[in-house]
């Protein structure tokens, strides 16, 4: 019975997700018929016929009045504006700046060249009034500049630049996904509550219930933050231990979910909650497959965006050793604030020097280097602006080694799980993790990764 429940449930995947004309792709996705504004996009596309009547939604960013008539450039973040013409009898006077507002009219042509086309209006109604003090303190020329956006991050989609940072982001993200996709990789959803430390490094942020009462309830008074879980839990720093698990049936498995660091750390280049691209691939005992999807991953993100970025598209990835990086590093090690030390960890400026030129003991998981057991095979992805990219390695699927790694690490019965993956039919694994807000960083030249997340949150600042 059980049999033929797999056969059904194999069928009907097939059906939806392999056949021309089924299900999936005649969903019907368009817009309720109670609903027929028009988007901003569409019209600038051309996909409505001169004189036809539409009905448009969006704010006001920005506002001419003259005698007979009132030009409104409306937005509503599918992309550029539209021009909007209506007799200024008929302008309300509450309508200013990033009001929103609700115009019925008709397509026109644009007698100027900069648009085809624009919206005659034959009436306009304001859904959202606009209190007059936010222009005053979000209007004049001080909120162009980024700190200045950044003390009102609840208003930033609001601004021009903001929504145009988002919808690229949009897009780079998009692209990963699909291009993993693609590659034959599966998408998958990891915990964000976890009862390990991946990194090893105590970079965790514990998490317990807000309410003493149902911890003592549950935990008989004894160990209050374990009451729960019967053991402490963490927001995740990674979630690469569990693509592994997942890994050891499904080959190729990624996910792009919420990452936490606990690190006191305010730079431009530090978030204490991001996303992370994560992969992992069964059946790899060799850097080189890794290396190949992570440059693939990168340019693509790029071809996805602008043509200016040709110089990258048409550059190949130049690598360096351990070795060879330090090596160069020693040879300037004037120039450092902190002197670079064999086997210690390569920072920030080290990262940015490298980068313009050309461990720490690693996690448990990542394989020692079979020509030199002092070093894991690893490796980090540096770009110009940001430093580290990307992290990548081949897993230790030796089973007598990680388990003296982690009985050294106090973590063999905490992780006893992860050995036996080892121990249950295993294979060579290797996995790479990307911070994706610094990957549109780079790609997008936005230097503080607190102007890229809709709602940064950073030591000492948690709002809303």
């Amino acid at each position: 019975m059980a049999a033929l429940k797999n056969i059904k449930f194999q069928f009907v995947l097939n059906t939806l997700f392999s056949k021309k004309g089924s299900v999936i792709s005649r969903l019907n996705f368009s817009r309720s018929k109670s609903d027929d504004a028009v988007s901003v996009k569409s019209l600038l596309l051309q996909n409505h016929r001169l004189g036809s009547n539409v009905l448009v939604k969006g704010w006001v960013k920005s506002l001419r009045k003259q005698k007979e008539n009132t030009f409104i450039h409306i937005g509503d973040g599918s992309g550029e504006q539209i021009q909007v013409v209506i007799p200024s009898s008929l302008c309300h006077e509450d309508c200013c700046f990033n009001s929103g507002v609700v115009v019925r009219g008709k397509v026109v042509q644009n007698p100027k060249a900069n648009q085809p086309t624009e919206v005659k209006a034959e009436n306009l109604e304001v859904v959202g009034r606009l209190d007059l003090n936010f222009v005053n303190t979000f209007c004049g020329v001080s909120c162009r500049t980024y700190n200045y956006v950044r003390q009102h991050i609840h208003l930033r989609p609001k601004t021009t630049i903001y929504p145009a940072i988002l919808r690229l982001s949009s897009l780079i993200t998009t692209t990963l996904h699909n291009t993993l996709i693609q590659d034959g990789s599966i998408s998958v959803s990891t915990p964000i509550l976890t009862s390990n430390d991946c990194e090893g490094a105590g970079k965790v942020f514990f998490v317990r219930p807000a309410s003493e009462e149902l911890c003592r309830e549950m935990g008989n008074n004894e160990k209050l933050e374990e009451s729960y879980f019967n053991k402490r839990v963490y927001l995740t720093v990674s979630s690469q231990l569990h693509l592994e698990a997942l890994a050891g049936g499904i080959s190729k498995v990624f996910t792009m979910d919420p990452t936490f660091r606990s690190e006191n750390s305010r730079t431009r280049r530090h978030l204490a909650e991001f996303r992370m691209l994560e992969a992992e691939i069964a059946f790899c005992s060799d850097l080189q497959p890794i290396l190949s999807t992570i440059e693939c991953l990168v340019k693509q993100s790029a071809k996805s965006l602008l043509e200016s970025l040709d110089d990258l598209l048409k550059t190949d990835f130049a690598t360096i050793t351990y070795r060879q990086a330090l090596e160069l590093l020693l040879e300037n090690k004037s120039v450092f604030k902190k002197s670079p030390r064999d086997g210690a960890d390569i920072g920030s400026e080290h990262e940015l020097f490298l980068v313009k030129h050309i461990g720490e003991n690693k996690p448990f998981y990542m394989r020692t280097a079979e020509d030199d057991h002092s070093l894991v095979s690893c490796v980090d992805l540096l770009v110009p602006g940001v430093g580290e990219l990307c992290g990548r390695s081949l897993r230790e699927n030796r089973h007598s080694i990680l388990k003296r790694r982690l009985e050294m690490q106090n973590l063999a019965e905490t992780l006893n799980w992860y050995l036996d993956l080892r121990r249950f039919g295993g294979s060579p694994t290797g996995g790479f993790g990307m911070g994706v807000e610094r990957l549109i960083s780079y790609l997008l030249k936005i230097p503080n990764l607190k102007d890229i997340v809709p709602f940064p949150r950073t030591p000492h600042h948690c709002p809303m």
